[in-house]
């Protein structure tokens, strides 16, 4: 419906009722400035709102829109129904290079958050190591191995890496991480991780025989 306010247009059902909660019509007692000179309205309750000085511009989550005015995030109307999840998953692999299935963890934290529809990332937290998504088949594997072999080869001299110069010798572990990238993002829907059908989440190692950390971070509804 169109607002008294000109070109607002207040949303319906459960938008609506966020507006209501965040233009004081149910939280009446915050403590936000009015606009001075702001019109009220004898129009029924639900819909008697009085502009709140934090609110004038835009609060995305209620869509509200009024050009050519710049957004302001809303700090008032943040869902009672929003919940989070901050996990750290450690890691340590004996040998040098592996890949490791990190997908049922994942799934489990998916469900212990309580999030319906939200997202998940999930990555790694050092600089020799990836988390993937790809097919949970070992020849692919072996594929990536060789692969990954032919483009930074082990070498823990100088004379390749100059990396190395420094003492370590893990140079071509850094270059690996890089072709496979940090993390992934993951889409929940109906409380389970959305992915197709041979999708599988994995951390991949380069470096190994040290405790690491995966960062499994999930937010939504």
């Amino acid at each position: 419906m169109l607002s008294p306010f000109g070109n607002w247009i207040l949303p319906q059902g459960r938008d609506a009722l966020c507006f209501r909660r965040v233009a004081g019509v149910e939280r009446s007692e915050s403590p936000v400035a009015e606009i001075p000179g702001a019109r009220r309205h004898s129009t029924p309750a639900t819909q008697t709102v009085s502009i709140k000085l934090a609110h004038y511009l835009i609060c995305p989550r209620i869509r509200l829109w009024r050009p050519p005015l710049l957004p302001f995030l809303c700090r008032l109307c943040k869902s009672d129904s929003e919940k989070t999840l901050t996990k750290e998953l450690w890691m340590e692999v004996p040998q040098r290079r592996a890949i490791v299935s990190i997908h049922d963890e994942v799934a489990r934290l998916v469900a212990e958050s309580g999030v319906h529809e939200g997202l998940a990332l999930i990555n790694a937290m050092h600089i020799t190591a990836s988390v993937f998504i790809n097919d949970n088949e070992t020849g692919l594997h072996h594929d990536y191995e060789a692969w990954l072999e032919r483009l930074a080869p082990f070498d823990a001299s100088a004379a390749k890496y100059r990396h190395n110069a420094t003492g370590e010798d893990n140079a071509d572990a850094h270059l690996k991480r890089q072709v496979m990238g940090r993390e992934v993002v993951v889409a929940i829907t109906a409380g389970k991780l959305h992915l197709g059908p041979w999708e599988h989440i994995f951390y991949y190692e380069f470096d190994g025989r040290r405790r690491k950390r995966v960062l499994v971070k999930i937010i939504g509804e």
